[in-house]
């Protein structure tokens, strides 16, 4: 017995002994690194303490402290780097060791879809990639655009005028619409009306778990988090996702087997192939891989398009002048034609500019993140280890005062030609970057002018007394993408009534 008590007492010391040689290695390769005071094993975990989903992401910008050198942040032995020079993202992004996912994020947005293209990794991210990049060809984005130009109009149906009003439902509503009529399918029946229903109240609720999991290491297992409140709705939400999403990949099949074949039903069925289509058309990609694809692309693109969109008509409503340059332009461009069309977007330059403006200063996507999962490496001259996290800071590099006159300025003719030479490629990446990229960048940007080219000749967009004037100061939460905390609250007057 006493035999036993001592190599009990051993093997305790000796695994303790390790442990705390881990704990001072680590706190050796934290400390190496610039940041905000932190604790032993906890890191920066008690600066997350009493964070909700729409503050977590403002101590996450505190910690960073807007510093342009790699800070670090560390929870619970987890290494996070913040890199926000373009010259340091760039050599995350293109770096051969910084190509996966991070585990913080994207492990949490597995919970919804595990096997999709912006949570995979190594040859079968590639093995997706090249499979979807047909879906999103711009000739086929051209063809999309009488949809784009039809959901623009229901977005101005459905707009209460004189009002004060949150403009994101009414987007996320519009948006759900395009992205099911064009990427889906190309029949809204009853059914799919009762699945957009499903992906609005997901959308609702889900993206908000996303950043909130990220820096709340209680909430990191799957089975604490699925223990709450929250968790037990998504899962619930998700059951009924997967029950629709699997019905229309049946839906896709007997079609495929009416047909005369896949390659005559990609190429030549008289309606567009859907992303939809092309997945289940594939043999090479697992059902499973097929129903998350089509689950994380439709939330994806829904939230991006809606943040973008949101901050930039919010910014409108304190910006009369950039308004009325848009009308002129819309009014030169399109004219009394009845819809918008693929020619009209591609001449819509200044509000081009008005976008990719809001995108810089207000991001959809103001941080991502990558990660050395398969091995360490150095960074800034500093050791790295295996499974830390990159947060590559596209918020930071986008108001970088050394790449930007006048960061905090919102100004859409820095966007003119003769201004935009010679800017760092990395300086901005509103769709990420990389062989990573987004790979809806063109798809978004013409929803985003449609719709704007379909509003502003319609509306006079005015702000709310909300004490938000300046885009440069807007508060920011973030999930899958940012978004303001409390809503989008402008006011739309009919142009007729403004100029009566």
């Amino acid at each position: 017995m006493a035999i036993a008590l001592v190599l009990f007492a051993t093997l305790v010391a000796l695994a303790v002994g390790r442990w705390l040689r881990d704990v001072l290695r680590f706190r050796r390769i934290e400390l190496a690194f610039d940041g905000e005071p932190s604790l032993p094993v906890l890191g920066n975990t008690l600066d997350f303490h009493g964070a909700t989903e729409h503050d977590v992401f403002d101590r996450f910008r505190r910690l960073w402290g807007g510093r342009r050198h790699v800070t670090r942040i560390s929870l619970l032995g987890r290494l996070m780097l913040v890199v926000s020079d373009p010259d340091d993202i760039e050599k995350v992004i293109r770096g051969k060791d910084t190509q996966s996912k991070s585990r913080i994020f994207y492990q949490f947005i597995e919970y919804l879809s595990r096997f999709g293209l912006v949570t995979l990794n190594g040859a079968e991210w590639r093995a997706h990639r090249k499979a979807l990049t047909p879906a999103f060809h711009s000739e086929l984005l051209d063809k999309y655009q009488d949809v784009f130009g039809e959901e623009a109009k229901g977005f101005v149906t459905r707009v209460r005028p004189g009002e004060a009003q949150d403009v994101l439902l009414n987007l996320k509503f519009g948006s759900t619409r395009s992205f099911f009529r064009t990427a889906l399918t190309d029949d809204v029946a009853d059914d799919t009306q009762r699945f957009l229903s499903v992906i609005m109240d997901i959308l609702e609720a889900f993206p908000r778990t996303i950043t909130y999991r990220s820096f709340l290491p209680w909430f990191w297992p799957d089975l604490l988090f699925s223990r709450t409140s929250l968790g037990r709705h998504v899962r619930d939400l998700l059951a009924r996702v997967d029950e629709f999403t699997l019905n229309f990949m049946n839906k896709c099949r007997s079609k495929l087997a009416a047909g005369a074949g896949e390659d005559a039903f990609i190429k030549e069925r008289p309606t567009l192939p859907t992303l939809t289509d092309i997945l289940v058309s594939n043999k090479t990609i697992p059902d499973q891989h097929i129903k998350d694809e089509i689950v994380i692309f439709t939330g994806a693109a829904i939230e991006t398009t809606v943040a973008a969109l949101g901050w930039t008509i919010k910014t409108l409503s304190l910006r009369p002048d950039i308004q009325e340059r848009i009308l002129q332009e819309v009014r030169e461009v399109v004219g009394d034609a009845e819809a918008v069309t693929p020619e009209h977007v591609s001449r819509l330059e200044y509000t081009e500019r008005v976008i990719k403006e809001s995108l810089r200063l207000t991001p959809a996507v103001p941080i991502t993140g990558r990660s050395n999962l398969h091995a360490p490496t150095t960074f800034d001259g500093k050791h790295v280890p295996k499974g830390s996290t990159f947060i590559v800071n596209m918020l930071g590099a986008h108001r970088d005062p050394r790449h930007w006159e006048e960061p905090l300025k919102f100004d859409p003719d820095r966007w003119l030609p003769e201004r935009s030479e010679g800017r760092h490629p990395y300086a901005y990446m509103p769709f990420s970057a990389g062989p990573r990229n987004c790979i809806g960048g063109r798809y978004a940007m013409a929803v985003m002018k449609t719709l704007l080219a379909t509003v502003i000749p319609k509306y006079r967009v005015d702000p709310v007394d909300d004490g938000h004037t300046d885009p440069a100061t807007f508060p920011m939460a973030l999930d899958i993408a940012s978004r303001m905390p409390g809503g989008v609250h402008v006011v739309f007057n009919p142009r007729e009534a403004s100029t009566a």
